[in-house]
């Protein structure tokens, strides 16, 4: 077998390679700008995801607590659609949570 492609070697080597071109992509700023932001809506869509699992809530049922059409709150979750503040608001009230922003330095 070949030692890049079993253990750790190759888990390293492909981790190096990776953080080296993650670092020379992030220099671009409109790069760094599209991945903050695709970063935080996946955080947040993981954040609701576990709370609807631990609550056994269905999308039907939040997007009602939320007072949105389930079709939207579909595609917010499957990060089909950018959606606004408002309405990430919305959802995280149909999970029975508050939407908090802040800034980060």
């Amino acid at each position: 077998m070949n030692k890049k492609m079993s253990g750790k070697a190759g888990i390293g080597t492909d981790a190096k390679i990776h953080h080296k071109l993650f670092n020379e992509f992030m220099k671009d700023e409109r790069t760094r700008e599209a991945y903050e932001l695709e970063s935080t809506m996946f955080d947040f869509i993981e954040e609701i995801k576990k709370e609807m699992s631990k609550k056994h809530l269905s999308y039907y049922a939040v997007a009602k607590k939320a007072a949105i059409d389930h079709q939207v709150l579909a595609r917010v979750l499957n990060g089909q659609k950018n959606a606004e503040v408002s309405t990430l608001v919305k959802v995280a009230h149909g999970v029975g949570a508050k939407l908090n922003l802040v800034l980060q330095r």
